[in-house]
């Protein structure tokens, strides 16, 4: 018996740390995207607006995203990390990551879809339901798709820099 709870406590103990590092390469993304997108002017009430990166629902990065964007800035604007309950205060984010297993994902895109903001989720159908980035793990690496033309109709730009390292870019999720 104990042999059994210790192998199951070593299997866990493994799954945890695989998913915690799996979330320390998603934070960096996070952390890099927000550095590869142009904003429109008018995203921000005024110049010194920080820039505000928002999770829905529950947070699976533990201390690790506060961590990399603390004291950090893009285009001379501090980063600002939020967490949200729901999606109803979305709209004063710049960045939205929905995470797998949130149920505020169509709620969140709904609030989301004509402003400038960037929506990143972990849903398989993430960009198909309107998302602009779509995280994914392929072969146990961390990936993104980016849904191009989603984020030009909300006057949103990606530089070519990030549109190189994501594995595909796409039109999907237009309405």
């Amino acid at each position: 018996m104990a042999a059994t709870v210790a192998v199951a406590l070593s299997l866990w103990h493994s799954a945890v740390r695989a998913q915690s590092r799996e979330y320390d390469v998603k934070a960096a993304f996070l952390y890099n995207i927000v550095n590869f997108v142009t904003w429109p002017p008018a995203a921000f009430a005024s110049a010194d607006q920080p820039v505000r990166v928002c999770i829905v629902d529950h947070d699976p990065f533990g201390p690790i995203l506060d961590d990399i964007m603390k004291g950090e800035t893009e285009s001379a604007r501090t980063i600002e990390v939020e967490r949200l309950r729901g999606a109803s205060d979305a709209s004063r984010c710049h960045l939205v990551f929905v995470p797998r297993g949130s149920a505020h994902v169509d709620d969140v895109l709904r609030v989301t879809e004509s402003r400038p903001i960037v929506t990143v989720g972990e849903t398989p159908d993430f960009l198909k339901r309107g998302g602009l980035i779509g995280f994914v793990v392929e072969n146990g690496r961390v990936r993104f798709d980016v849904n191009v033309a989603g984020a030009a109709a909300r006057g949103l730009a990606f530089s070519s820099k990030l549109l190189r390292v994501a594995r595909s870019t796409t039109v999907e999720g237009l309405r």
